[in-house]
């Protein structure tokens, strides 16, 4: 706290006590001043600082707003001094749960939590949402102006000129006026749930307005964190989604905000939901952008180059691929194929193809490497009753946010799909079937990869890779293992229905230690 000259001093004569420790949490999107500190009798705060004239004034607005609203979902204001620069001192959260990740009947209760903030009664008067809900400055502005949208890639110039009219249409019908009090900016990093209830932060701008708004403002980083479809929490909601999806798609793509400089990147992934959202609400064709393979392939060469290390590569790539996935409403798309049930069958039942002798007349417990939303854990069940094998899936993901969302689909077997990367994982059992694409592992690292799930294997078992389309000058299978110094022990081969094209898979078979 000592970069801000006499905070600490100031902190003190507040609260009555002496501050004998202090530490910044996580989080926050501005360039505010953020505390938590501990007092010597005890007790603790948060203390927020308005360091710059725009977090100034926010720091102001919330202290006056969080005093007027009187209701539990509001933070308790301890003390504020409106010095230079100013300071409020709030009750301390941080032994309260901040998602993600969403436990079960967390995004429950803070739906309903919304209802009864939009049912509060304000002493003061409370701005209009019609007032402060420019929409003028979404798709009127990406009309006037694309560029900025574009150049994150989530559509095509052609999809955006066919579309655009419709969504300007759309955004200038979305339902703004009525008489429900509005946070006004609703996301994980502003929720607090305890055990006895949900708490809000950064009230610096409610407003007033129709009561679905912060629900479907809300509705878009709720899935980006592994929650359900955005219509699914608010149906037949066509003109919002189109107008938080201009709000976005307007701003995401504009050069950062200094008192707020990770602003743009949390816009342009809730981008990423919003208009496929808007779209599927309007009957639009899916916007045909390409940023994932894009930034994908940028990431693996930063990777290469040094410029950040393999926890942060996973990362990256997690942020960027699983955006990409949560955005659809297609449980194929979910886990990476965007085709129609046909292909899909094609593209990957090969792999029942290569199931061991051993499983002849037995269940076979099979592990998919990459599970994704659990899609083709349930298709292969599926496949394998048709051809009397009992297939027990289980399903192994790096990413929390889809292992969320395949254990929300398929809660029956939400105990046998676990998050974890399978370069460090330990299983609890071994399995007949290891499935996996190579890309499961960083560039470099395929063979450790193809070594450990190898471990995996119960006697007898087999690992298969991933079926993928023979192409001409592409890598098939048997040339990837063949690259790791493997052998395979079987290849197979699946025409397409029209007999143009090939997939193949490849598959070791487990050698005893």
């Amino acid at each position: 706290m000592d970069e801000v000259p006499a905070v600490r001093a100031r902190v003190e004569r507040l609260l009555g006590a002496r501050v004998v420790a202090a530490h910044r949490p996580a989080g926050g999107f501005t360039s505010a001043g953020r505390w938590v500190v501990r007092l010597e009798d005890g007790t603790s705060a948060f203390v927020k600082i308005g360091t710059t004239a725009d977090t100034a004034t926010w720091v102001r607005n919330e202290h006056r707003w969080c005093s007027l609203i009187h209701a539990d979902f509001v933070p308790e204001v301890l003390a504020f001094d409106d010095g230079s620069p100013p300071v409020v001192v709030f009750e301390d959260l941080s032994r309260g749960h901040w998602p993600p990740p969403w436990r079960d009947g967390d995004a429950e209760r803070v739906v309903e939590t919304l209802g009864r903030v939009a049912a509060t009664a304000v002493a003061g008067e409370v701005p209009a949402l019609y007032d402060h809900w420019d929409r003028t400055a979404g798709w009127r502005a990406v009309g006037d102006d694309p560029h900025p949208m574009l150049s994150i890639r989530l559509c095509s110039p052609e999809w955006l000129e066919a579309a655009l009219p419709t969504l300007v249409e759309a955004e200038a019908a979305a339902p703004l006026a009525g008489g429900a009090l509005l946070h006004f900016d609703v996301r994980s990093d502003n929720l607090c749930l305890l055990d006895d209830r949900v708490v809000l932060v950064d009230w610096n701008m409610p407003v007033r307005g129709n009561a679905v708004f912060d629900l479907a403002a809300f509705a878009p980083s709720l899935r980006l964190e592994g929650g359900p479809l955005p219509e699914e929490i608010v149906p037949d909601q066509a003109e919002l989604a189109a107008s938080i999806a201009g709000y976005f798609c307007a701003r995401a793509g504009l050069p950062p905000i200094a008192d707020a400089p990770r602003v743009r990147w949390i816009q342009e992934r809730q981008a990423r939901i919003a208009l496929p959202w808007a779209a599927r609400a309007l009957g639009l064709p899916p916007p045909d952008g390409d940023y994932a393979r894009h930034a994908i392939g940028r990431l693996d060469e930063q990777l290469a180059r040094g410029e950040f290390d393999e926890p942060r590569w996973h990362e990256l790539v997690e942020e960027v691929l699983v955006d990409a996935y949560l955005a659809s409403d297609d449980p194929r798309a979910q886990s990476g194929k965007f085709d129609d049930e046909a292909e899909w069958r094609w593209s990957r039942e090969l792999t029942l193809d290569a199931l061991p002798p051993s499983a002849a007349g037995r269940r076979v417990h099979l592990l998919d490497v990459g599970c994704a939303n659990g899609y083709l854990m349930e298709s292969l069940a599926r496949w394998g009753a048709e051809r009397g094998v009992v297939v027990e899936p289980y399903g192994l993901d790096i990413s929390p946010r889809l292992v969320a969302l395949a254990q929300r689909r398929l809660p029956a077997w939400r105990d046998r799909i676990w998050a974890d990367n399978a370069l460090a994982w330990d299983p609890p059992r071994r399995f007949d079937v290891v499935n996996l694409g190579l890309d499961a592992a960083p560039p470099g690292r395929e063979r450790e990869l193809i070594d450990r799930a190898m471990g995996w294997l119960a006697p007898g078992g087999r690992l298969t890779l991933r079926p993928d389309r023979v192409t001409e000058g592409g890598t098939t299978a048997v040339e990837q293992l063949r690259a790791l110094g493997l052998e395979p022990d079987g290849i197979l081969h699946a025409p397409s229905r029209d007999g143009t094209a090939l997939r193949q898979t490849a598959y070791l078979d487990h050698r005893p230690a």
